[in-house]
């Protein structure tokens, strides 16, 4: 709560040692917890009136931030296909287990067939080794 160090909490007893003696010092100490516990109380109700004043103003601010987080999530993310639909690529496979999906387009002037690299000239015609 306090930066205070065990040098100056002695010093601090101390000096009421002194000033009120040993037969008041029970009853001083008393009566100080008592008003650091009252302090306690009074500052966490003032906390917590604070919090759910901010909490009721902020309610229908954070439900507008939620329907447009929400809003914006769906028109980022296409709806997904229903679990029993099935692709055209899952029907072939289901058809023909032993075939997997292999591009079967006939090749054409820029593919590359012999595993090298095309030369590709600026006019973006390839020269097809």
């Amino acid at each position: 709560m306090f930066d205070i160090g065990m040098q100056e909490i002695v010093l601090i007893f101390v000096i009421a040692l002194i000033v009120y003696g040993p037969k008041d010092l029970p009853e001083l100490g008393r009566k100080v917890g008592r008003y650091l516990a009252m302090f306690k109380r009074m500052v966490n109700d003032v906390k917590r009136q604070m919090d759910s004043e901010l909490y009721e103003h902020s309610d229908p601010i954070r439900k507008e931030m939620e329907k447009i987080n929400r809003e914006a999530m769906e028109t980022i993310k296409p709806p997904m296909p229903p679990a029993h639909e099935h692709t055209a690529a899952e029907k072939t496979a289901t058809k023909h287990p032993d075939v997997h999906a292999v591009n079967t387009a006939p090749p054409t002037d820029k593919t590359v067939t012999d595993g090298g690299v095309p030369d590709i000239k600026l006019d973006g015609k390839s020269d097809g080794k």
